[in-house]
């Protein structure tokens, strides 16, 4: 009994083993190997005003695609076009095209690149447009989102230098303004005070400018001459 019961068990414990190292896999392996599969397709310029749909339903048409992302153009450049009487519609600059095969990726990327995108001519705004297209070879979407953080960073540190250096052009020149004022003040009331102590008025101006005022009464030389001699006194 004892080596039927053995017997019996061993297949049991084999099979626990194989249900063990099954649940041992981690799952996210066949999700890495499905994601390295993936090849990412750049476009170097997007015609005027197409849309990721369209580049979706266009790419669509040669295999399976995953995510589509178009870098929208500069706002200011948008404004001034807008303001100038231009199309309103949003304009890519550039995009990404993530093809579910690496393989189809590069063998779209050569095939389609400076040539003309075609199909029917009625209804077709972007028939006579070119194809400027690059396959990236270990390039990843997460890669594409650490330049898009990255250049954001970028541009904020310069926008925040920029504030900065205003900040403190405007700081000293308010200071010298205040400065000037202080100055001008300053000079004001040494002027009011010049005048107060030159003590004259209209009547300082009898002998033409610059004229001095005598301090102590003169006697005139008529008045000298008719005042009698002093006589010594001698006793």
């Amino acid at each position: 009994r004892r080596v039927a019961a053995a017997g019996t068990s061993a297949p049991a414990a084999a099979t626990a083993v194989e249900v063990e190292a099954e649940v041992a896999v981690p799952p996210a392996a066949a999700e890495t190997e499905e994601v390295d599969r993936r090849g990412i397709v750049h476009l170097a310029s997007v015609p005027a005003f197409m849309s990721a749909d369209k580049v979706r339903h266009l790419m669509e048409e040669f295999g399976e695609i995953g995510r589509v992302y178009l870098a929208p153009e500069d706002k200011a450049e948008s404004s001034r076009r807008k303001r100038a009487g231009g199309n309103r519609k949003m304009r890519f600059t550039e995009g990404w095209v993530e093809f579910m095969d690496r393989r189809l990726a590069k063998r779209v990327a050569g095939t389609l690149n400076a040539t003309a995108i075609g199909g029917k001519k009625r209804h077709n705004f972007y028939r006579d447009d070119m194809w400027n297209l690059k396959y990236l070879p270990r390039f990843k979407w997460h890669m594409l989102k650490e330049g898009t953080i990255y250049n954001r960073h970028v541009r904020k540190a310069r926008l925040e230098q920029k504030l900065g250096q205003a900040r403190r052009e405007n700081d000293l020149f308010l200071e010298r303004v205040h400065q000037a004022k202080t100055r001008k003040a300053i000079d004001e009331k040494r002027a009011a005070k010049g005048s107060c102590g030159g003590g004259g008025g209209a009547g300082a101006e009898v002998g033409g400018e610059g004229a001095r005022i005598p301090r102590f009464p003169q006697t005139s030389h008529r008045e000298m001459s008719r005042a009698p001699p002093k006589v010594p006194n001698v006793s």
